[in-house]
């Protein structure tokens, strides 16, 4: 009986001995994996760190179209400010207002002579 047990135990340590044994070699593996991305991560940022790009694009178009858009916009404030500016009384005379106000002018002052008439008369 005390040999069954030493032979199970025997078993038993071989067992978790090449367990063991694959435990280190994948270890082994993952520390050589570990290692290769590490150099290759270095070696990527060095190839980073000295790489140099320049870009050769042609912009004038752009520059063009941006100049064009900026000298709209410039003629457009200046016409809206120009505009504003405008006299009101300018506007006034140069449309067809000036008819109108001549109209009721005349209205007010007949209106006020014919109440001033009618109150004389009727007072009499």
């Amino acid at each position: 009986m005390h040999e069954d047990k030493l032979e199970t135990m025997e078993l038993a340590l071989k067992e978790q001995a090449e367990e063991q044994a694959k435990t280190n070699q994948l270890l082994r593996d993952q520390t050589a994996m570990i290692h290769l991305l590490r150099t290759e991560v270095s070696t990527f940022s060095e190839k980073l760190d000295n790489q140099r790009i320049t870009v050769n694009t042609d912009t004038s178009p752009i520059q063009e179209i941006m100049k064009r858009g900026i000298s709209n916009i410039n003629f457009v404030a200046e016409k809206t400010l120009d505009k504003q500016r405008s006299n009101i009384w300018h506007i006034f005379f140069q449309s067809d207002a000036k008819k109108w106000a001549v109209i009721l002018v005349v209205a007010i002052t007949f209106l006020t002579y014919l109440y001033l008439f009618c109150s004389n008369w009727l007072r009499r």
